[in-house]
């Protein structure tokens, strides 16, 4: 779990901020604030009975401006990036307790040379949880088994430019905590929330429209990428086996797309894993199967600059320990170094469970 807490701590800052000093300087810097207020959503039986609260908090954010030519000219997308720094109170302090979530982000906007403007905010960052689950003192929380857990955010935005200085906005966040499944119990939780803040730009900024290029439409439209796979999952204890065991997860996955647009590419391709946590279940049971899994994967690509997201359904071509569901959705967010280096992480779900993080890295090429 440690190293996958590293992996990422490094990774997303690389992302958001892997960009000169002297660069970064030179960009609009904005202070944000907000309020939340939201609910959870019961997503299985086991958990209705502690789904019945409204979580709330605050977020304070800071954020830079990215509107120069040199960001838009091939995307024509102005953007911001930052983190937030969120504290959210679960409404029910003997069960669930609190979190405190450090979040990097990106976030597109839409027409935001005008007062009214839109924007949508994808992060994946670190959340802190007070109260986890405890077969004797906290049982009934199965949402979380382990302290520090991932937070994804899906948001969308809309902001009114009160003046130079301030702008106010109200917005509706998706937000999901989970560990990825590397200890259990792990449901997982589903809370969106509703909000309204403020932005403070240090200094005002005149946002013009970006001249869009079409230079993209000479560039080559085929890529591939071929990553290298790790993640680690714990097989619990139990009365018969009363020591929990770490797993390795390894594999690799080959992916082939064509862009069909400046930001987007569709993509085919397959992933083939070892699951040790698979493996481990097996021994424990006396099955003697093979722990691969093997899936061919269709989806999409956003790639916005040297930022992708990925969103792939898969389907188990080969998993003869038939312990998940047939299919899977796979989410991933990946940085490019130079032009062919690609590092990233990747949150693979079946249905409405998270299934589990992992670590990604290896070769990305066009043609």
């Amino acid at each position: 779990m440690n190293k996958h807490l590293f992996c990422l701590f490094w990774l997303l800052p690389q992302i958001l901020f892997s960009q000169q000093a002297d660069s970064i300087s030179r960009d609009p810097f904005l202070l944000g604030a907000r309020l939340h207020y939201g609910f959870i959503i019961p997503h299985s039986r086991d958990i209705i009975n502690v789904s019945n609260s409204n979580p709330r908090g605050l977020e304070i954010s800071a954020q830079w401006l990215l509107h120069r030519e040199k960001y838009t000219r091939n995307s024509g997308v102005i953007a911001k990036r930052g983190f937030v720094l969120q504290y959210l109170n679960f409404d029910n302090p003997d069960v669930l307790g609190h979190c405190v979530n450090v979040v990097p982000y990106i976030e597109p906007m839409i027409r935001p040379w005008g007062r009214f403007y839109g924007s949508v905010q994808l992060g994946l960052g670190l959340s802190y949880l007070n109260r986890v689950y405890d077969a004797e003192t906290n049982p009934t929380n199965l949402f979380f088994s382990f302290p520090v857990s991932f937070l994804a955010m899906t948001n969308a935005y809309l902001h009114y430019k009160v003046s130079p200085h301030w702008e106010a906005s109200l917005g509706f966040n998706y937000n999901h905590i989970s560990n990825g499944g590397m200890k259990l119990p792990n449901k997982g939780m589903n809370f969106p929330t509703w909000n309204a803040g403020v932005n403070y730009y240090l200094e005002p900024v005149n946002i013009t429209k970006p001249v869009k290029n079409k230079d993209w439409k000479q560039q080559p439209r085929n890529y591939a990428y071929l990553l290298a796979v790790g993640t680690l999952k714990t097989a619990t204890a139990t009365d018969i086996f009363p020591e929990s065991k770490v797993c390795w997860q390894l594999g690799g996955m080959a992916i082939a797309g064509r862009r069909i647009g400046r930001l987007s590419g569709l993509s085919v391709g397959t992933e083939w894993i070892r699951d040790g946590y698979a493996e481990e279940i097996m021994r424990r049971e006396n099955v003697d199967k093979s722990p691969w899994k093997g899936a061919v994967l269709a989806g999409h690509d956003l790639m916005i600059n040297r930022v992708r997201f990925t969103i792939h359904l898969g389907a188990y071509v080969f998993n003869p320990s038939g312990d998940v569901d047939p299919v899977y959705q796979r989410y991933g967010i990946f940085y490019r170094f130079g032009k062919h280096l690609m590092v990233g992480s990747s949150l693979k779900a079946h249905r409405h469970v998270a299934d589990v993080f992992d670590v990604r890295v290896g070769w990305v090429g066009w043609r």
